[in-house]
């Protein structure tokens, strides 16, 4: 009979949890970066509007300016495709680490 006896579970887990908490905020700080220059500028309050918020299980990434849905839906000449589409594929191709 072999018998194998595994301590520190509950610390690498922990660790694990810590890891995988902060890559998922580093991700949320590049999506919002991205977003930010995706986002057309006329005085610059969409720009500023956006914010990374901390959830329970992750983060948001939002934009609560009253407009930004026009501005999503290509109302500007400036981003005629969205904001959110070209975000999520600029996002998608970079190795994020």
């Amino acid at each position: 009979m072999l018998k194998v006896l595994v301590r520190g579970i509950q610390q690498a887990m922990s660790g694990l949890e810590r890891e995988l908490d902060q890559y998922i905020a580093r991700v949320a700080n590049e999506t919002k970066s991205v977003a930010v220059s995706k986002t057309p500028i006329d005085k610059g309050r969409a720009r500023r509007g956006w914010r990374t918020e901390k959830r329970s299980h992750g983060y948001s990434v939002v934009n609560r300016v009253p407009y930004i849905d026009e501005l999503e839906r290509g109302h500007s000449k400036q981003a005629p495709n969205g904001i959110i589409g070209p975000t999520i594929r600029e996002i998608n191709r970079r190795n994020i680490r």
